[in-house]
């Protein structure tokens, strides 16, 4: 059995609702032996940019909703 990728966690750095960085923490199942939890950037991941400030757009009017907030 070869090596797998157990995806744990993704942290997504905002900066005034821009995208700045990110952190994927992961384990790795290797033949039934799972890691410590491994971590890796993904600034430069291949991926939009765009679409992620969208998300964080959505992230906020649900946030803004569950205050009671109004535009």
């Amino acid at each position: 059995m070869g090596k797998k990728l157990i995806p744990n966690k993704v942290i997504i750095e905002f900066d005034n609702g821009v995208f700045v960085s990110g952190v994927i923490l992961y384990k790795v199942n290797d033949g039934g032996e799972i890691t410590r939890v491994k971590t890796t950037g993904i600034k430069n991941a291949d991926f939009s940019k765009p679409l992620l400030n969208g998300l964080l757009q959505k992230f906020i009017k649900h946030a803004e909703s569950a205050e009671g907030i109004q535009e």
